[in-house]
């Protein structure tokens, strides 16, 4: 599922670079007294932003995608047909006879697969098979162009709700658009629905403009409103993959073997920004590069991995189950604690679904 998201961002980072030498490229060029290079110029500002429009809706929309399909593979694995989310199994079941019922297997998103895979995918669901497959490719499928309404449903279908309203409260949506808007401090509860609404609505139009008129727009944007484009499809995609690792982690470690839960110390205020925290001694051994994670009803999750620890003022590798520590136990970490929050989750074990491999600290 990381992998989604890590796609993405070398894609975006490609567009990045693309606006980056648009104004460059064009100046240099700008005194060459070829005609024909002078003309190339004017051509090429029409199709750069005709590429990058495109460029950007696909990418984006091939990250929710990717994303949806990673996330129900992963629940599949996990649960039994019957016990996933209702609406999922309904999209599954009516797109997959909507799919047979039109003959469009092997034909656009569905290339690759065959009647007779489709129809033994769902009988094995439909009749308790384990393990069973997903026609993933109907799960993914919508009917509009990704504007937030269209997002809410399709992440709505697999049972995360509400995903562009709870994406405002994100701390990717918040830095970026106090970015954007240069404000000095967040605004109070989050960024309002309305922005992510007009931005996406604009990235669409925008894409479909380009799409039936072939770039011949009157509404060329800039380098510099290209690259704030750019920054909002990475702020937003970032805020979804948080919700949906939430999600993972609600589902896939609620009671797993490996978690462990630690309570912060009553009365201690986290310090350094909020990436320290002061815990009560744990039941488990805590080791540095251990991953963590907090989850946050209205806005995901943050994870990441334990940098430091800290018992009686001497910094220490791992706490044992034994350790004596009467002042609590100091854990330096990689993201902010969030306000209000009291407990952070450990895993004694690797999950590679959503920590990059860890690395040596220090």
């Amino acid at each position: 599922m990381r992998s989604t998201l890590d796609e993405l961002l070398t894609e975006l980072g490609e567009l990045k670079a693309l606006v980056a030498s648009i104004e460059p490229v064009n100046a240099a060029l700008m005194d060459h007294k070829n005609s024909v290079v002078q003309r190339y110029i004017t051509i090429r500002r029409r199709f750069d932003y005709a590429a990058f429009t495109v460029a950007l809706y696909a990418s984006f929309e091939k990250f929710v995608e990717n994303l949806i399909t990673a996330y129900v593979r992963l629940e599949a694995r996990r649960v039994d047909y019957a016990k996933l989310p209702q609406k999922l199994t309904d999209k599954h079941l009516t797109r997959t006879a909507e799919l047979l019922w039109r003959r469009r297997v092997g034909e656009g998103r569905y290339v690759g697969m065959s009647e007779l895979g489709v129809v033994r995918n769902l009988f094995a669901c439909l009749s308790g098979a384990k393990p069973y497959v997903l026609n993933e490719a109907v799960v993914t499928a919508h009917d509009a162009n990704l504007r937030a309404a269209e997002v809410d449903d399709v992440f709505g279908a697999v049972g995360i709700d509400n995903v562009c309203e709870r994406a405002c409260r994100a701390d990717a949506i918040i830095a970026w658009y106090c970015t954007d808007q240069a404000l000095d401090m967040p605004p109070q509860g989050g960024v309002k629905r309305a922005v992510i609404e007009g931005r996406l609505k604009d990235i669409v139009e925008r894409r479909n403009q380009v799409a039936h008129r072939g770039g011949n727009v009157d509404n060329l944007l800039g380098g510099e409103a290209m690259g704030g484009s750019v920054a909002f499809i990475e702020s937003l995609a970032t805020a979804i993959f948080g919700l949906v690792v939430a999600r993972y982690l609600e589902t896939h470690h609620a009671n797993s073997a490996s978690r462990i839960e630690l309570s912060l110390r009553a009365g201690e205020s986290r310090l350094r920004a909020g990436k320290v925290v002061i815990l009560d001694k744990p039941a488990q051994k805590l080791f540095v590069g251990q991953p963590v994670f907090v989850l946050m009803k209205t806005s995901g999750a943050r994870w990441g991995r334990v940098q430091s620890l800290r018992i009686d003022g001497a910094d220490v590798q791992e706490v044992a189950s034994n350790a004596n520590a009467p002042e609590g136990v100091g854990v330096g970490l990689d993201f902010k604690f969030p306000k209000g929050g009291t407990t952070l989750v450990a895993l004694a074990t690797e999950d590679d679904v959503v920590w990059n491999p860890s690395a040596p600290v220090g």
